[in-house]
């Protein structure tokens, strides 16, 4: 009988070794070993499907947390996000820097559009392999005209580069065809703006100023956002870059590869291999699981028992109520 117990807790042991860990737990391990390695405090941002986005409740969460952002040497924030509103990025990215002395971001996969936004007044900006980075156009939406689907305004803008050009085009070919033919150059152009006219107008009648306006409202944001950040760390061509940044890339997808962000001006460092291949194991599996992670890893405690030695616990998250209930979905 005593053999049998021996071989079933044997069993049970070989079971939960082979069964896989809580994702969560497997993340925090992960976090706190980078910090130890990296001698830094790391707050993450992370979020793993369409619902979860950068938003107020991201912001609040960090506020809640103030006493945990006291006497930081290096702060670094670990981002795996598509994005979101851009107003709560530049909160952010404010509010970090003004809680340390020195700020470094890491971007192991993705941090794209405002979370983009939220790298550019860090130090330096760690990104893996095959990290991006992303441009900051606005993303709005327009239910009576286009339904559910996000949109960039700049479409708009991009729409009237091409009429522009085009109308050029037609003008310089009417005017050089009608000039061969003989007509005056004074002739030839009155003909050819006439006719080029004719074609442009009904392009043109489809565009709605109150909305390009609008449109050119919420680019400008995004753009002075940038900006204003990048000066805040004094980067040589804050403006110029800002303004790359928002009009500069053909859709609001682009890759913006750790090649591409240091060719265009950004602090990008190389992530080390081996923290890059334990982030991204970890990462999956929040993702996998859907699982948004916000915020710092508590240190390891210790939890008092009368006449037994202290047991150790898990790392959770900073503030949370339970596991369950850390970062959920802030869209």
């Amino acid at each position: 009988m005593s053999n049998l117990l021996q071989w079933r807790k044997f069993g049970l042991q070989l079971q939960s070794l082979m069964a896989p860990s809580d994702p969560r737990e497997q993340f925090e391990a992960t976090l706190l070993t980078l910090e130890a390695e990296r001698k830094s405090k790391i707050y993450a941002v992370v979020h793993t499907s369409g619902a979860h986005h950068l938003c107020q409740p991201d912001f609040w969460g960090a506020l809640r947390r103030k006493e945990q952002f006291a006497k930081i040497n290096t702060l670094e924030i670990l981002i795996h996000s598509p994005g979101g509103h851009a107003n709560v990025a530049y909160r952010l990215a404010k509010y970090f820097r003004a809680h340390c002395k020195t700020l470094n971001v890491i971007v192991p996969m993705m941090a794209k559009s405002a979370a983009t936004l939220m790298c550019l007044n860090a130090d330096r900006i760690f990104m893996g392999e095959f990290a991006e980075l992303g441009p900051l156009d606005a993303q709005l939406r327009d239910d009576f005209e286009k339904g559910q689907d996000f949109f960039s305004p700049l479409d708009e803008f991009k729409s009237m580069e091409f009429m522009k050009e085009y109308a050029t085009g037609i003008l310089d070919y009417f005017g050089s065809v009608l000039a061969e033919r003989g007509m005056s150059v004074k002739q030839a152009l009155h003909e050819a703006i006439t006719g080029t006219v004719g074609i442009m107008n009904p392009l043109y009648a489809h565009i709605d100023p109150s909305k390009v306006g609008s449109y050119r409202r919420a680019l400008s944001e995004g753009e002075e956002y940038a900006k204003r950040l990048l000066q805040s760390v004094n980067h040589p061509a804050a403006e110029e870059l800002a303004q790359h940044l928002v009009w500069d890339y053909p859709a609001h997808d682009f890759v913006i590869d750790r090649e591409e962000a240091s060719a265009i001006g950004l602090p990008v460092r190389p992530l080390p291999l081996d923290q890059e291949r334990i982030l991204i194991g970890s990462l999956i599996g929040l993702l996998r699981d859907e699982l948004p992670y916000i915020g710092f890893v508590q240190p390891v405690r210790k939890k008092r028992t009368v006449g037994k030695k202290s047991a150790k616990k898990v790392p959770i998250p900073v503030g949370a109520a339970s596991r369950a209930g850390n970062g959920a979905a802030r869209a």
